[in-house]
């Protein structure tokens, strides 16, 4: 999990001592590259919420083809997991150095984590797309033509608020449900990495 239980008062206390100091600006979002879009990075703020109880972080996030690289940290930054995912396998590390191997992203996760993270569809759905491999899709959009609702893979995926990065709209706000688990994401910043410009 993000954070153990044992911390959270302490991790409260240590904020809430902190809410005076002057806040850091908010990242800002960046394109690199000119041509067609090659992979892309996020930083953000997770939450999950489930009966067995609930958890949050951060996570930065980079996608590149079929390979994606997942850092999952706690509210003050320290690294809590790394997971790294290919089309064969996902390889999973805690920051105790204890590694794992599956390959199916949603049952490893589940079962070291304590939460199912859908790998294989997550890096379409954030950024408002269907999914290829994840069958079937529903889309509800809204009346700015955004979608507002994404069901695929037994995940219904809600969308906020979205925003242009370098000609592209992207959401900024998304939460995704499965059964009595809730995971909601807050984008902070992104980066479109893009290839040459083709003369």
């Amino acid at each position: 999990m993000l954070h153990s239980k044992g911390l959270l008062a302490g991790l409260l206390l240590l904020l809430a001592g902190c809410a005076s100091l002057t806040p850091h600006p908010s990242p800002v979002d960046q394109v690199v590259g000119r041509g067609t879009l090659q992979g892309f990075r996020f930083s953000g703020r997770l939450a999950v919420q489930q009966p067995a109880g609930s958890d949050s972080g951060k996570i930065e996030w980079s996608s590149h083809g079929e390979q994606a690289h997942v850092e999952l940290l706690s509210p003050l930054g320290s690294t809590v997991a790394e997971l790294d995912r290919t089309p064969q396998q996902v390889h999973l590390v805690l920051s105790d150095h204890s590694e794992y191997v599956a390959p199916n992203a949603e049952q490893l996760t589940q079962s070291v984590l304590g939460y199912a993270l859908p790998l294989e569809g997550l890096p379409w759905w954030v950024r408002g797309r269907a999914a290829p491999d994840e069958g079937a899709v529903r889309f509800v959009s809204g009346p700015d033509g955004h979608p507002e609702l994404l069901a695929q893979g037994g995940w219904i995926v809600h969308y906020g608020a979205w925003r242009d990065v370098g000609g592209e709209s992207l959401p900024t706000v998304l939460s995704m449900e499965r059964d009595s688990l809730t995971i909601r994401l807050h984008i902070d910043q992104w980066v479109l990495e893009r290839g040459k410009s083709e003369r």
